[in-house]
């Protein structure tokens, strides 16, 4: 239930905003039916759920999906220039903080979680680009020119958000108001939760269904067998060298493409659904994400992150699955690898988390997704006074699984031999609240579009044993099951390009 005026007006002195809701019955079970009616009015979109296993393994969906449209405010950035946007306006203006500037925005936009509001209820979500790194760490030098004019970050303020609620069946309405003219604003909020409501309500209509996806040209590497085999050679020569003990250098596939992603990510929901089921189009770029592995979530002062490094393919039958899960608890090489994402990890939190209060968890956990199982351990500290969600981001950024150790060289290492931006692969994706949680989780088992072109990317860690052939099969495998959803959601003109 809504609180009262009076209630409202408490907050009115420590935060600029304070939500309001609504909570109406529904029918509609996944968020992809909300977006295809919201879409018919902003290009503008981000949808947002979680899976956790049940008994036996079965992928089981979180209470909450959010859907975020029409954003009141934009601010992204591009090698330190920041474009705002608000409606059709925009200004763009050269900083050396374009961090700082961000954290200055975000706390102009903060807003107290009230009893009844799911975990989400508003904030800025989008991501936080592999690149990043070279923002908060002026030494890191990329030597990989911007040719795509990738933002560092790109965020989307959404002030008003549809979430549906699986286990009351109801769609809760959200529209976060300014606490000056307090009276005024709630009348203006009624009339936009009644439009909210209207919009979901009604049927599409023939011909406002999104594009289908259209694949314009055939996949082709993005690095062909030869280079890719000197890129892993080169790598190792680093590795022998001490500069660095692990590089995680990528490959994948693009295509020509148009139309939208929204029915892949549909497909990816009833196909493979992994812990962080995303979808986003910020109208430049549209992606569609099934990650295993959220990089770091905030929630009431408690940091948290779970790491995961070895893999391998869900057994046929339950005896077969305890078997396969056994051998990958004794696989020493990719227990190896998982104990130095843990320890990068409680380094990293070490930097912003009160002393002594950085824990490990669930240690060599099995996790079970839909295809595939991991080893996984969670770590966990509590966030120091003096930090925020943003500090969280800067400390994490890039996840030691998409970058290496350590970090900083090898990433520069990497902008050597890939010499081409990373851009959104790679990002951390998801929000940070009105209320100053956040969570986010790594652009890994994704896709994404952007100038027309998709792109499908996977990496692995390199080490001083990898062998270059098996490191190209490798990323290229795991590109397929992405690949397989793409070519089923596309409406592909085979006499085109096929024959």
């Amino acid at each position: 239930m809504n609180a009262s005026v009076a209630e409202l007006k408490q907050y009115a002195g420590t935060c600029p905003l304070v939500p309001v809701y609504r909570a109406v019955k529904t029918d509609m079970r996944s968020p992809v039916d909300l977006v295809r009616r919201l879409r018919r009015y902003s290009s503008k979109l981000f949808v947002l759920e979680h899976t956790g296993s049940g008994e036996g393994g079965d992928v089981v969906w979180d209470r909450y999906a959010y859907v975020g449209c029409a954003p009141s405010l934009e601010i992204s950035c591009v090698d330190h220039r920041i474009t705002v946007t608000t409606g059709q306006s925009s200004f763009s203006f050269e900083t050396e903080d374009p961090a700082g500037y961000l954290r200055s925005v975000i706390r102009q936009n903060r807003a107290p979680s009230l009893p009844g509001l799911p975990p989400f209820f508003g904030g800025f979500a989008g991501y936080f680009s592999y690149e990043y790194i070279h923002l908060r760490e002026p030494s890191c030098r990329l030597s990989a020119e911007n040719t795509d004019g990738c933002s560092d970050f790109h965020l989307m303020l959404f002030d008003r958000l549809c979430v549906l609620d699986r286990q009351e069946g109801e769609l809760c309405l959200i529209c976060n108001i300014a606490t000056n003219r307090l009276e005024d604003n709630l009348r203006e909020a009624e009339k936009h939760l009644e439009e909210m409501e209207r919009i979901l309500s009604c049927p599409l209509e023939a011909g406002e269904a999104p594009p289908p996806l259209e694949l314009l040209s055939q996949f082709s590497s993005i690095y062909p067998r030869e280079v890719y085999c000197r890129m892993v050679e080169t790598a190792r020569r680093h590795i022998r060298t001490g500069e660095v003990a692990q590089i995680v250098l990528t490959n994948g596939q693009r295509a020509r493409a148009r139309g939208s992603l929204l029915g892949t990510f549909d497909l990816l929901r009833q196909t493979d659904p992994t812990r962080c089921m995303c979808y986003f189009s910020t109208g430049d770029v549209e992606a569609a994400i099934s990650s295993p592995e959220p990089i770091v979530r905030l929630r009431n002062g408690i940091v948290m992150t779970e790491r995961l490094a070895g893999s391998c393919a869900r057994g046929e039958n339950p005896q077969e699955d305890r078997a396969r899960a056994e051998a990958l608890l004794h696989d020493s090489k990719a227990i190896d690898e998982h104990n130095m994402l843990v320890d990068d990890s409680r380094n990293e939190f070490g930097l912003v988390s009160k002393l002594g209060s950085v824990q490990v968890r669930d240690y060599l956990n099995v996790v079970r997704c839909s295809r595939v199982m991991h080893l996984g351990s969670t770590i966990t500290g509590e966030l120091r006074e003096d930090m925020d969600a943003l500090d969280v981001i800067n400390a994490v950024m890039p996840s030691g699984a998409v970058s290496g150790a350590p970090k900083l060289r090898a990433c520069e290492v990497i902008s050597e031999l890939e010499q081409e931006r990373r851009g959104i692969y790679g990002s951390a994706v998801g929000y940070i609240g009105l209320d100053g949680d956040a969570d986010f989780s790594v652009f890994i088992h994704s896709a994404y579009m952007q100038n027309g072109v998709l792109t499908v990317r996977a990496g692995g860690g390199i080490v001083i044993d990898s062998t270059a052939e098996e490191e190209y099969r490798e990323a290229m495998v795991k590109t397929e099951a992405m690949l397989s959803t793409i070519r089923l959601a596309a409406k592909e003109k085979q006499d085109d390009f096929n024959h």
